[in-house]
C-alpha cells in the first residue's frame, strides 16, 4: 500500500469542493463512445467517477453521476468482430451517427445501443449509480442549446480562445476565420462527418452544403440536427450539465489537448472552472498465445479486450473495481494512475490478490479500509467474509457436475466450514465463475506439467509408481477407472482399501498437485488429462 494517507478519490473530492465551493449538488460523469465494445479501459472512467461521487456523498453531498454517450459521432469503419454482412454494406454508414445505423447482429434497436446496453445492465452488479445521457437527447435540450447558441452567437471569440491554446501547445493547424463550430447533419444522406461543410448561421440555423452526395439544406441546432465539433462540445456538456468532476485518459493531461482547450473556454468564455480530472494510463491486453507476450493496446473497434459485462462471466465485481481503484497517485493534477496490463489467464490472481487485500483491510488502518469499501458494489460486510481461493474453486469446477455438486466437494473437503448461507452463495457464484474461466483458459492450465508429475512420483513407494503407470495405461486404453486402479494395485501387492488410496493419490498428485481430488472418472474424461497422463508415461519410461 501506499504511504499516501487518503485514497485519491477522497482528495479528488476536497478539490471539487474547494474548487466549487457552496453547491448544493455535485455533479460527476464518465465519458464513452461507442464505437465498439465498451472495455475495461473505458471502465477506468466509470469506476473512477463512481468513487469520487461515492466520497462526497459520503460527506454529506447530494450527488448526481452521468455517463455521456457520444451517440451523435460519426460512424468511420465496421468492427473487425462484426458479421460479414455488415461489413457488406457498412460503407454506406460511413459518417452517419452511431445512433442512426441498424444494430449489425439485429438485438437492439441501433448499432449504439448494441455496445451501451449490456454496459448498462451491469451497472447494479457493480454498483455503479450513474445515468445515461445520450447525445441527441442532450443535444436537444435547453440547457445545451441556450450556451450552444452563445457559442454561435460569438464565434470569433471562441475560435480566438482555442487558437491561443493550441498555438502555445505548438499545434500548427488552427481555426480559420469564419470557421462555424457546428456539424451538421446532411437531411440528403444522414452523414454528420466532415463531408458536410458549414457555410453560414443565423441564429440557430446554420446553412449547409454536403460534399458526399451534394445535398444543400439547413440544419436548426435547436432541433438537434448536428453537433459541434468534438473541442467544443465536450466544454459545452460540462457547462449543460454542469460537470464538477470527470477522470481522463492522460493523453489529456498534454497541452493543447482537449481538456487544455475546454478548459480554457469554460473559464474565459463561460466564466466557470474546468471539472476536476484524475487522469489515467490505459489498459493493454496481454496476448499470451505466444512466449513473448506481446502487449496491445484495448481496442473498441477490434474488439480487444475484455468488455465490461464480459468481466462478470469469470470474476466478482469488486475484484475489478479494486483493480481500477488500487492504482494511486500523488498529486492527481500532474500524475496518472499506472496503465494496466490485462492478461485473462491471471483472472484467479486477481480475485486472490482482491481476498488477501481483504483480510488486510479488515485488520489495517484508514487507507486500506478507503479502497476496499470504495471496491464493493455495496456496503461493507459486518466481518470478513470467508472466502475459498479460485485457484481452489477452479480445481473443483474442472471436473464439478452442476454448482450443488461443486459445493458438496467443498463440503468434504471441509472449505465451507463456518459459512453462513450469504458466504456459501458467494462461494456458489464464484464456482460458476471459474468455470465460465476455465472454457476460456483451458483444463489443462490445472494441470501439472510431465517434470513436475515424475518429481512428485518419485516421492512416493516404488510400487505405488508402477501401480499408477499401469493403471494409466489401462484407462487410456478404455478401462474402467475404478477397475484399472483395483487391478493395478493388486498386481504390485496393494491389498486391499489402503493400497488403492495410494494409488489414487498418486494420480492426484501427478495431475493435480493435490493429495485428492474429484473422482477419478470424472478426470479421465477429459482430453487435457489424457493428453498429460501420456506425457508423464514417457517421462517416466525416458527416466
Amino acid at each position: 500500500m501506499s504511504k499516501i494517507s487518503k485514497h485519491f478519490a477522497y482528495r479528488a473530492a476536497e478539490e471539487v469542493v474547494k474548487r466549487f465551493p457552496s453547491k448544493q449538488l455535485y455533479v460527476v460523469e464518465a465519458g464513452v463512445t461507442p464505437s465498439g465494445k465498451i472495455h475495461l479501459g473505458n471502465f477506468i472512467d466509470m469506476v473512477v467517477a463512481d468513487a469520487v461521487a461515492r466520497v462526497l456523498c459520503g460527506t454529506g453531498f447530494e450527488v448526481k453521476g452521468y455517463l455521456a454517450v457520444d451517440s451523435m459521432d460519426p460512424f468511420r469503419q465496421p468492427p473487425t468482430f462484426a458479421p460479414e454482412s455488415f461489413k457488406r454494406e457498412a460503407e454506406s454508414y460511413v459518417g452517419q451517427p452511431f445512433e442512426a445505423i441498424p444494430d449489425p447482429w439485429g438485438c437492439h434497436a441501433s448499432y449504439a445501443e448494441h455496445f451501451v446496453k449490456p454496459v448498462e445492465e451491469s451497472f447494479q452488479a457493480y454498483g455503479l449509480g450513474l445515468e445515461i445521457v445520450w447525445a441527441s437527447k442532450l443535444h436537444r435540450s435547453e440547457v445545451y442549446v441556450k450556451p450552444l447558441l452563445q457559442v454561435f452567437a460569438r464565434t470569433r471569440e471562441v475560435t480566438r480562445i482555442l487558437n491561443e491554446v493550441k498555438q502555445r501547445a505548438g499545434h500548427t493547424r488552427l481555426y480559420p476565420e469564419g470557421w462555424i463550430p457546428y456539424r451538421p447533419r446532411c437531411a440528403g444522406c444522414g452523414r454528420i462527418d466532415e463531408a458536410v461543410k458549414p457555410l453560414s448561421v443565423e441564429g440557430s440555423v446554420v446553412r449547409y452544403r454536403c460534399g458526399a452526395c451534394g445535398h444543400e439544406g439547413v440544419a436548426d441546432a435547436v432541433k438537434g440536427e448536428g453537433k459541434p465539433p468534438w473541442r467544443v462540445d465536450w466544454p459545452l456538456r460540462w457547462v449543460a450539465l454542469d460537470v464538477h468532476f470527470e477522470p481522463l485518459g492522460k493523453d489529456h493531461m498534454a497541452s493543447g489537448s482537449g481538456y487544455d482547450t475546454g478548459s480554457a473556454l469554460v473559464r474565459r468564455f463561460f466564466g466557470r472552472e474546468p471539472p476536476v480530472p484524475v487522469f489515467y494510463d490505459f489498459v493493454y491486453w496481454v496476448d499470451s498465445s505466444n512466449a513473448s507476450r506481446r502487449l496491445e493496446k484495448f481496442s473498441k473497434r477490434k474488439g480487444t479486450g475484455l468488455g465490461v459485462d464480459e468481466w462478470l462471466r469469470y470474476a466478482p465485481p469488486e475484484v475489478l473495481r479494486f483493480q481500477v481503484l488500487k492504482r494511486e497517485v500523488g498529486d492527481i493534477f500532474s500524475e496518472a494512475l499506472s496503465h494496466w496490463e490485462f492478461d485473462l489467464l491471471q483472472i484467479p490472481a486477481y480475485v486472490e490478490e482482491f481476498d488477501r487485500f481483504e483480510e488486510l483491510a479488515f485488520s489495517g488502518g484508514e487507507p486500506a479500509w478507503q479502497l476496499y469499501a470504495l471496491s464493493l458494489p455495496g456496503s461493507p460486510p459486518a466481518r470478513k467474509p470467508k472466502r475459498v481461493p479460485y485457484y481452489q474453486l477452479a480445481r473443483i469446477a474442472a471436473w464439478m457436475e452442476s454448482p450443488e455438486d461443486g459445493l458438496r466437494m467443498l463440503k468434504r473437503q471441509g472449505k465451507l466450514e463456518g459459512m453462513e448461507e450469504w458466504e456459501v452463495e458467494d462461494v456458489k457464484r464464484r464456482l460458476m465463475m471459474a468455470r465460465n474461466w476455465l472454457e476460456v483458459a483451458g483444463y489443462g492450465f490445472l494441470l501439472r506439467n510431465a517434470e513436475e508429475a515424475v518429481k512428485a512420483l518419485q516421492s512416493l513407494d516404488a510400487r505405488v509408481v508402477e501401480a499408477f503407470a499401469e493403471a494409466s495405461k489401462a484407462l487410456l486404453n478404455g478401462a474402467d477407472p475404478g477397475e484399472a486402479v483395483s487391478k493395478a494395485a493388486e498386481a504390485r501387492g496393494l491389498a486391499g482399501r489402503e493400497g488403492r488410496l495410494q494409488v489414487y493419490k498418486a494420480f492426484y498428485l501427478a495431475l493435480l498437485g493435490e493429495e485428492s481430488g474429484p473422482p477419478l472418472r470424472r478426470l479421465a474424461v477429459r482430453p487435457e488429462v489424457r493428453e498429460a497422463l501420456q506425457r508423464i508415461l514417457v517421462s517416466l519410461r525416458s527416466g
